[in-house]
């Protein structure tokens, strides 16, 4: 799949956001980061897992953003997810498969009953938005040699 598919499928449509507005949303995505360990430290591991997932998907949509597009509203995190593996390929699958494993877990924690979250899958939950922010922060940054990004 390429995001030609995601375009012509109309989950993708065009619309031109400034990297001064993308870096807001890094930003955000690394606030969240921040924000979730403090959660986890003090023994709150679901809410801190949701608030790496939104690092995740807030560095996963400044992706998208930066290609000059915007995921439709409707499955907009599934779209984010797949616009991620696609542009990230074959060499961070690891990373953009456990992003969508995050993206499943928390749909469930939302919308399902019964589920869990241990202190050490919130800590991982963490590691792996911190790789993925950074991973995405790079690659924007090389699309945006003039500003500074985080």
């Amino acid at each position: 799949m390429n995001y030609k598919e995601l375009i012509k499928g109309g989950l993708l449509k065009k619309e031109k956001i400034g990297f001064d507005e993308i870096s807001k949303v890094l930003e955000k995505a690394h606030q969240k980061i921040k924000s979730a360990y403090v959660l986890v430290k003090n023994d709150d591991a679901e809410n801190g897992f949701q608030l790496a997932y939104e690092a995740m998907l807030l560095a996963g949509r400044a992706l998208v953003f930066s290609y000059d597009f915007r995921p439709r509203a409707t499955s907009s995190h599934k779209i984010v997810v797949q616009f991620s593996e696609i542009i990230l390929k074959k060499d961070y699958k690891n990373l953009t498969d456990k992003f969508n494993k995050a993206r499943l877990k928390r749909n469930y924690l939302i919308y399902g009953i019964g589920l869990a979250i241990s202190k050490t899958e919130a800590e991982n939950a963490l590691k792996t938005a911190e790789q993925f922010v950074d991973k995405i922060s790079e690659i924007i940054r090389k699309k945006n040699p003039q500003k500074e990004l985080i």
